[in-house]
């Protein structure tokens, strides 16, 4: 304990705190360059294709399917986010046994500022909405109705495939705004229905 005693009384105490504050302060400076340093960098990175992993409809009969797709770690970007979906009247162990024909709801969550668009095929062409709506729950929640009508008929004679792509935009005006959308869910349910034709 004198030592310590000792110690302390040889130190200058002017000095001490002087010092003392000088490191706590470029601690902080240093801190808050780190953090800003790769919140920026998260939401600047861009990449020339997002093209994410296919999801795959067997629709083998009169029936509706959903599938649903989390949107999360997304960023502002130039570069959309592409999302690719299959419809197929065929699965590994059946085949459609009647004509159908089938429509596609895309069911979305409002809690960023995205942009949807759906292409019939892999390439961007015409869009295929025919109609793009706003809904919301008892409780208040917001949901976004996308829809395609009518798309096609497959016939049961064949084994038909049909490929659609969602682009998911998240607009590059948002990059100054980190704080406010990181670590935000959306959530997408991708809905077939199929009639029979007749």
């Amino acid at each position: 304990m004198k030592r310590i005693k000792y110690f302390l009384s040889r130190i200058n105490k002017e000095s001490f705190i002087r010092y003392f504050l000088f490191s706590c302060a470029l601690l902080g400076v240093f801190l808050m360059l780190t953090r800003g340093d790769l919140t920026q960098a998260r939401y600047e990175t861009d990449t020339n294709a997002r093209i994410l992993p296919n999801i795959a409809f067997f629709v083998v009969g009169v029936e509706s399917q959903t599938k649903q797709i989390k949107l999360e770690s997304m960023v502002p970007s130039t570069t959309p986010y592409q999302y690719v979906f299959h419809v197929s009247n065929f699965n590994d162990s059946k085949k459609a046994n009647v004509d159908l024909k089938y429509s596609i709801e895309i069911i979305t969550t409002t809690n960023m500022p995205l942009r949807y668009k759906v292409f019939k095929g892999t390439n961007a062409g015409n869009e295929n909405l025919d109609s793009d709506e706003f809904t919301t729950d008892e409780n208040g929640v917001y949901y976004r109705h996308l829809k395609i009508d009518g798309v096609s008929m497959m016939s049961y004679k064949q084994r038909v495939t049909e490929d659609y792509t969602l682009w998911v935009e998240f607009p590059i005006e948002y990059k100054d705004y980190p704080v406010e959308y990181a670590g935000i869910i959306d959530l997408v349910d991708i809905k077939i229905n199929a009639e029979q034709v007749v």
